[in-house]
């Protein structure tokens, strides 16, 4: 069976990247916007290790990673309520566009915002 994807031209899919001190808030900031209906899905993963620069000082702290599912529609609302509620004096938000999917899942996404 061949699943049906979509073409580049009709996905207003988004995937927002979001880290989070610990399980604990990324579970709580994953309710609050799934609540909201301004995600779909959003996956926790725990256990990575970011470096970067804060400050001028060189760091390394264990965080979760969270990939949050939404459409082009709700992408600001979500953006600003992570930033809003988030404990980071500075989160990371970055939007992916999703240029293919499978259409099933896609729909999915588009009716669980609505």
């Amino acid at each position: 069976m061949t699943a049906a994807i979509s073409d580049s031209t009709d996905t207003h899919a988004i995937v927002i990247l979001c880290t989070a001190p610990d399980e604990a808030s990324a579970q709580e900031l994953a309710t609050l916007v799934l609540a909201e209906k301004l995600a779909a899905c959003v996956t926790i993963l725990p256990g990575a290790t970011s470096l970067y620069y804060w400050q001028g000082k060189l760091e390394q702290e264990y965080e979760v990673q969270m990939l949050l599912k939404t459409n082009c529609q709700h992408q600001d609302a979500l953006m600003a309520k992570l930033k809003q509620h988030h404990p980071y004096e500075l989160p990371e938000l970055l939007a992916l566009p999703v240029s293919r999917g499978d259409k099933e899942y896609l729909s999915w996404l588009d009716t669980s915002l609505n």
